[in-house]
């Protein structure tokens, strides 16, 4: 009995991984279109947060679909985001104002300034916008904490161990 079995040619697989990266590429393009056009209605707001939000941490690589997560979910903490955006912008873009050039510092005077950069700090460090019962998780994987031990930790977190484990005395 001869049984043959089924073999792929090398063009055949060429071509199948062709197409696959082909779709992958188009996939990439499409979500990164669609990213982009939900950022266009948030107006200067936006652009201010994502402007104030680079400066704080330092990074000049932040998720734009999670920038207009954070920047919506503070909205409905703050009332006057806009306006105590464009101030807290404003603030540091002068450096003699801010204590040796430390962007978390600020003069006494600027305590509501002070006060936002902190929440953007929670909002992209921790994935959380405000505090107590009105606290909301925006994220947790994609927060840059996490995603600083992405690498190592399993799932990404500083709390590694099952749920509960820190309870527990040494």
């Amino acid at each position: 009995m001869n049984m043959t079995t089924p073999t792929i040619s090398r063009r055949s697989a060429l071509k199948a991984l062709g197409v696959a990266t082909l779709a992958s590429v188009a996939g990439q393009l499409l979500l990164a279109t669609r990213a982009k056009a939900a950022l266009e209605p948030a107006g200067q707001g936006l652009k201010d947060f994502l402007a104030v939000s680079t400066t704080l941490t330092g990074k000049n690589d932040l998720n734009p679909t999670l920038a207009l997560a954070l920047y919506k979910a503070m909205q409905q903490t703050q009332p006057e985001l806009d306006g105590a955006l464009l101030k807290l912008k404003t603030a540091l873009a002068q450096d003699t104002v801010l204590a040796g050039g430390d962007k978390t510092a600020f003069a006494d005077e600027q305590k509501a300034e002070h006060a936002l950069s902190q929440a953007i700090l929670q909002g992209w460090y921790l994935g959380t916008v405000g505090k107590g019962k009105k606290a909301v998780c925006v994220t947790y994987v994609d927060a840059l904490s996490n995603r600083a031990v992405a690498d190592t930790l399993v799932p990404p977190s500083y709390s590694y161990g099952p749920c509960g484990a820190w309870q527990v005395k040494p």
